[in-house]
């Protein structure tokens, strides 16, 4: 696979979990710095297992009981024979896995569209 490099600004998608929606947010978390310069700063790249921020649910019963739990995510980087200082880049054809079962497909925005992992000059 080949694609852009997801940075704490991608979103992923919305998802429905039985009565409770998980609505698209970024990915955020705590990316990881690089000694790679990109637009004159250092890359924090998203990498690895990395832990992302959490979804905040919406409970579409009447009474929420019991409640919705909150919508955390993970993604891990496929093996895609690339690293940056050692470390597995996340691209866009990665996903989320929110609440450990439910897959969400990344929208963007990515790193840059000059940067593609996986294609040759």
């Amino acid at each position: 696979m080949s694609g852009q490099i997801v940075t704490q600004f991608t979103r992923d998608f919305t998802s429905q979990i039985g009565n409770c929606i998980y609505n698209e947010q970024t990915l955020g978390g705590e990316p990881k710095p690089t000694t790679v310069v990109v637009g004159g700063e250092p890359l924090l790249l998203i990498a690895d297992t990395h832990v992302c921020s959490p979804v905040p649910p919406i409970d579409l019963k009447a009474v929420p009981i019991p409640p919705c739990p909150a919508g955390t995510r993970t993604i891990t980087a496929q093996d895609y024979n690339v690293e940056i200082d050692g470390m597995k880049p996340v691209l866009e054809s990665d996903q989320t896995l929110l609440l450990g079962s439910s897959s969400r497909m990344l929208t963007g925005p990515y790193l840059s569209s000059r940067i593609v992992v996986g294609t040759q000059l």
